[in-house]
C-alpha cells in the first residue's frame, strides 16, 4: 500500500497499459474525500526516468478545472520490489480510449450522436488548452479517454505538450514532437508547432477507415 500527501491511501491493482514511460495500473483508494473516486489509474515510471511524468503532472495541474482534460489527483514516490517509482494518480477511464471504441465498431462508422459528442468535447478541450497558451502535440484516438458511464471524451497524455513561447525558442532543435502519422505537414517539414498542429491531428484517424469518426 502506498500513501500520498493529501493523504490518500491506495493499493496497486492489475496493469492496464504499458508505454515507453513505464506502466499504467488500476488502483483502489481508501479515502473519505468525495473528490477522490474509489478506483483510479496510476501511471508509474522508475524515478530516475520520470522527468517526463513529473512535467506532465505539472501541466495537468494547469487544467484541473477543465472538464475535457483527464483529472490528476496528485503524485507520489514509492518503493516497490526494491525499485523507487514515481506515480501519477489519474482519473480512471472505464470506457477505454477512443481508439478502443472505434476498434469495437469493427471498422464501421460511429453513430452520429457519438461523433458529435466526442468531437465537441475534444474541441472544447483544445480550445481551453490553446487559450491558456499551450499546445498538446499528440492528439490521436489513443490519447482520448472515455470516462464514466456516459463515456465523456477527455484529452490525456500531455507528455509532448508545450507553451507557445517555449516551442518558438526550440524551433531550430531537431526531433519530431508527436506521433508522425498525426502530425501536420508544417511540423514535419519545417519543425513548426502551434494550435494548428492539434487541429490537424484532431482530423486524422491513422489506422482506421477515413470516415470512422465521421469527420470526413
Amino acid at each position: 500500500m502506498a500513501a500520498i500527501s493529501d493523504p490518500i491511501m491506495w493499493t496497486r491493482g492489475k496493469t492496464i497499459g504499458r508505454g515507453s514511460f513505464g506502466i499504467v495500473t488500476l488502483a483502489t483508494t481508501t479515502n473519505s474525500s468525495v473528490d477522490i473516486p474509489s478506483t483510479i489509474a496510476v501511471k508509474s515510471a522508475l524515478f530516475w526516468r520520470s522527468k517526463s511524468l513529473q512535467k506532465e503532472r505539472e501541466l495537468l495541474h494547469e487544467f484541473q478545472d477543465c472538464d475535457q482534460v483527464i483529472r490528476c489527483f496528485g503524485a507520489d514516490v514509492t518503493e516497490e520490489g526494491g525499485k523507487i517509482l514515481y506515480n501519477m494518480l489519474l482519473e480512471y477511464a472505464s470506457g477505454g480510449s477512443l481508439a478502443d471504441r472505434i476498434g469495437q465498431n469493427l471498422g464501421q462508422r460511429l453513430r452520429d450522436f457519438e461523433v458529435k459528442q466526442y468531437a465537441k468535447s475534444i474541441l472544447l478541450g483544445l480550445s481551453d488548452i490553446h487559450g491558456r497558451g499551450f499546445v498538446h502535440l499528440d492528439i490521436k484516438p489513443d490519447n482520448i479517454l472515455l470516462v464514466g458511464t456516459e463515456k465523456v471524451a477527455k484529452i490525456a497524455d500531455f507528455g509532448f505538450a508545450k507553451k507557445f513561447g517555449v516551442l518558438k525558442s526550440q524551433k531550430r532543435k531537431r526531433g519530431l514532437k508527436g506521433t508522425p502519422m498525426y502530425m501536420a505537414p508544417e511540423s514535419v517539414l519545417d519543425n513548426e508547432y502551434g494550435p494548428e498542429a492539434d487541429i490537424w491531428a484532431f482530423g486524422c484517424t491513422d489506422g482506421y477507415r477515413e470516415d470512422s469518426l465521421g469527420l470526413q
